[in-house]
């Protein structure tokens, strides 16, 4: 029988993760067919983002969480009103870019202690939490029923492609199954209250959790600096073309 170390599932992120996954069954080689599938997968994403907040548009209850200020944008005073938020609101424009990046990190990232602390912060970004910019609160059963949903749209179109034999396509639509359960356990950690930590475990875990926002911001605002420049340098460079040609 192997031990398991109670305490450790609430303080160690990495032996948490570690624990779940054995217990599932999620495995490296389920990892790896998750990246397989990205070929695949890339290509659905759009479908994938609309099936979602068009999912969220269904109930007021969901939808009204975008009206209040998000992490990383601050939401227009007009927009503070659950009727003006539509479709082609900024901030409805802002969380199917932060979808979008979800899924395409799913599928090209490296499962290493980095990604794993993306995955965590997922979670904790949807709690109210001192460390983020906004006071946005998505209460469990919302997150819960949403990755259900998710879970079943990617897998349902993957049960669809024509690219794999049967039996690859029955492992990745598993690999798929087994994810989802493992990013649900990073959401619920941060809702059901198991156990109290004492005051030292809690400052370490809230320095963990400072740090991890901080590489998250850093990362999410060098993302976009470079999607910038890319349009910058694509700017200049048909401006060089057509100089060439038209000038």
């Amino acid at each position: 029988m192997k031990h398991i170390d109670h305490d450790s599932l609430y303080t160690d992120l990495e032996y948490r993760f570690n624990h779940v996954s054995e217990f599932i069954g999620f495995t490296a080689e389920d990892q790896e067919l998750i990246r397989k599938s990205g070929s695949v997968v890339a290509g659905l994403v759009p479908t994938i983002v609309d099936a979602v907040y068009d999912k969220l548009f269904q109930y007021d209850i969901t939808w009204a969480h975008f009206a209040q200020d998000q992490d990383g944008l601050k939401v227009e005073d007009a927009q503070h009103n659950l009727q003006q938020v539509t479709m082609g609101s900024e901030v409805i424009t802002f969380r199917k870019t932060m979808l979008t990046k979800y899924l395409k990190k799913l599928v090209t990232a490296e499962w290493n202690l980095s990604y794993l602390k993306y995955l965590d912060w997922v979670g904790h970004i949807h709690t109210t939490t001192p460390l983020k910019k906004s006071t946005i609160n998505v209460e469990y059963i919302h997150c819960n029923a949403l990755l259900g949903y998710v879970s079943s749209v990617v897998v349902g179109a993957l049960q669809k492609a024509t690219e794999w034999d049967d039996d690859t396509r029955d492992k990745i639509v598993n690999a798929y199954n087994k994810f989802f359960w493992v990013q649900n356990d990073l959401f619920s950690r941060y809702y059901v209250k198991e156990r109290v930590l004492s005051d030292k475990e809690k400052a370490a875990v809230a320095r963990e959790q400072e740090e991890q926002e901080n590489a998250m911001r850093r990362q999410l605002r060098g993302e976009s600096m470079l999607n910038a420049l890319v349009g910058v340098a694509a700017g200049l460079a048909i401006g060089a073309v057509c100089s060439k040609y038209l000038g």
